[in-house]
């Protein structure tokens, strides 16, 4: 479980570098806030995480109309659910990654990355408490995975997310590495040519798949 949520960090902290925007102000903002999450050494601490959440959540204030940083605030709150010191507190800061996710499909219905988001949310819910959780929340997780490639058979990050958990998955529980290879695999070969959709469009993955795959005969 411990390499599962080191792995799933390290996957969040693969974002790419911003070049253009909508806006002197807002290209300032957001370069500052994915700054500090790509300047992250090793396992951030959850004040980090927080302060960044807040900064993407900042943003998201004034910049209504944009979906992004509510997507990265999500993304934030994700990661400090895996890092929480007890199930309530992991709830709550996974309370405020779906706060962010319905703000941002309000903004942007029908958006690949936002359906990623949302598997990334009910996996993270189901890791609290697996053997009560993932009856309500593996199906949650899978059809945000489908949904995802659904919209954009292109994006590899769901491949990532799937490929990922079958990996992690025990064999008698219809995964392990015979399942998660040929998934992982899927993602390389998305990644070959995948564009971001945006300027502060998600780009990470990658990094978290190359591992993984040293494992696959």
């Amino acid at each position: 479980m411990k390499t599962l949520v080191i792995t799933l960090l390290t996957a969040l902290l693969g974002v790419t570098t911003p070049t253009l925007a909508q806006s002197p102000q807002y290209k300032q903002a957001m370069t500052d806030a994915l700054t500090a999450m790509n300047n992250f050494r090793g396992q951030p601490s959850a004040t980090d995480l927080l302060t960044v959440a807040n900064q993407f959540e900042r943003i998201a204030t004034v910049e209504s109309g944009e979906w992004l940083p509510r997507y990265y605030a999500g993304l934030n709150y994700v990661y400090l659910g895996f890092m929480g010191k007890d199930q309530a507190e992991k709830d709550k800061y996974l309370d405020q990654a779906d706060v962010n996710l319905k703000a941002a499909e309000a903004i942007s219905p029908k958006n690949d990355e936002l359906a990623v988001l949302k598997a990334y949310i009910a996996q993270s819910r189901m890791i609290v408490d697996p053997m009560n959780r993932w009856q309500q929340y593996g199906p949650l997780f899978q059809s945000g995975i489908e949904q995802a490639k659904a919209i954009n058979p292109a994006n590899p990050r769901p491949y990532v997310l799937e490929g990922s958990s079958l990996m992690y998955t025990p064999a008698q529980f219809g995964g392990g590495a015979d399942k998660a290879c040929p998934v992982l695999k899927q993602a390389m070969e998305k990644f070959a040519t995948f564009k971001p959709a945006s300027e502060f469009a998600p780009g990470w993955g990658k990094q978290q798949v190359e591992p993984l795959l040293a494992k696959c005969k």
